[in-house]
């Protein structure tokens, strides 16, 4: 094989993992957006980078509604099938991988929370483990290198409901009903709980099921009736809308609290303009947001593993240089986990992806089962 045939198949190659096609790029893009808010957020570079949860939160809740609302009839095995390949492998990777290269070091005490934390996040529980141990913008949380999965609980969560919602109700009119009902209200219970000073809220998936609506309803709403400019220019201002909020928003503005309306508003407007000129302003993020779930998984255990290594805070260089080392660990992740699973979800035969399914769930629950055993023998009594 030539040298030029080579380069271009690895060009092909790159190009198949990194811009898949049937995709909408921008939408890529808006989620690469959204994991950058993050890990900046959590480097302590950017004040209100956590608005990137919601972001993710109300793009969920798009492609749930696609999967779920819109399908006649409503498949419940290629659903269920596709949450497990889709998220389980790659979290199961990274906790056991974390588990494995910290645990056996550090305090008994610390490992009997982190062993805890991470026995609850593979059984898709964190945000009630969080809830009952540690304020997220609390110093302690840089103690959990499993805390940030308390997301992926809350993104688990809905599934079930929009599952039940969807096994439940045939027609489409009633799902409507009720995913209109549930936003209410869900929205009624976050402010309830923002006027409450109830900072638990922020786990919580009653407090956050708005936002998964929000992106659900976008399938039954009518188009927005625009004109070009007046679309591009309400997609621009969503996105500067949407960089704004991370740059100013401070924590007293996290969910619950009315204030997380407007970047969760502003990530429906761009999901629904796929047609807007200005969608160009997020398609360089695209390669981001396709690996945006791995990154997500690593970029937190990277910033608490190097806090526990150096026995201080991460910052500077420093932190510049652990979120370089979590970008390749998430990619890895990506190629070598995410990707080669989706793969085969799409590819194998019924059977096959009905024992590997098993086999997951399995693998997960037994897992669960020796981090909590370890957290048990490892609490101080």
């Amino acid at each position: 094989m030539s040298l030029t045939m080579m380069q271009q198949t690895w060009k092909d190659k790159l190009k198949a993992e990194f811009f898949p096609l049937n995709r909408r790029r921008d939408v890529d893009g808006l989620r690469g957006l959204a994991v950058l808010l993050v890990m900046i957020f959590h480097a302590g570079w950017l004040k209100g980078g956590f608005v990137g949860v919601d972001i993710f939160i109300v793009i969920s809740g798009y492609f749930m509604g696609r999967s779920a609302f819109m399908q006649h009839p409503f498949r419940p095995e290629r659903f269920v099938l596709r949450r497990l390949y889709r998220l389980v492998p790659a979290l199961l990777v990274m906790i056991l991988l974390v588990s494995a290269s910290m645990l056996w070091w550090v305090l008994r005490s610390d490992r009997a929370d982190i062993a805890q934390n991470g026995a609850y996040s593979l059984i898709y529980l964190s945000n009630i483990w969080a809830s009952h141990h540690v304020g997220y913008f609390e110093g302690q949380s840089i103690a959990y290198p499993f805390l940030h999965t308390w997301s992926l609980s809350l993104e688990m969560q809905f599934y079930l409901i929009i599952f039940l919602i969807a096994l439940l109700l045939s027609a489409l009119r009633y799902r409507q009903a009720v995913l209109y009902v549930v936003m209410v209200a869900s929205f009624a219970y976050s402010m309830v709980a923002y006027h409450a000073g109830d900072q638990a809220g922020y786990y919580s998936i009653f407090a956050r099921l708005w936002e998964f609506c929000l992106g659900t309803v976008i399938w039954v709403l009518p188009a927005l009736p625009q004109s070009r400019l007046l679309s591009g220019l309400t997609y621009a201002l969503s996105v500067v809308t949407l960089v704004l909020c991370g740059v100013f928003y401070n924590l007293a503005y996290a969910c619950p609290s009315y204030m997380a309306l407007l970047p969760c508003v502003a990530t429906m407007l761009i999901i629904m303009q796929p047609q807007a000129a200005t969608r160009r302003l997020l398609e360089p993020l695209s390669p981001v947001g396709v690996i945006s779930y791995s990154l997500y998984l690593w970029h937190w255990p990277a910033i608490v593993m190097a806090t526990y290594v150096l026995a201080s805070q991460v910052q500077g260089m420093t932190m510049a240089l652990v979120l370089g080392g979590a970008v390749i660990a998430g990619t890895l992740s990506y190629i070598c986990v995410e990707r080669p699973m989706l793969n085969y979800e799409n590819s194998a035969i019924a059977s096959a992806r009905q024992r590997g399914a098993v086999l997951l769930v399995g693998l997960c629950l037994v897992s669960a089962a020796g981090l909590a055993w370890l957290s048990a023998v490892s609490r101080v009594h």
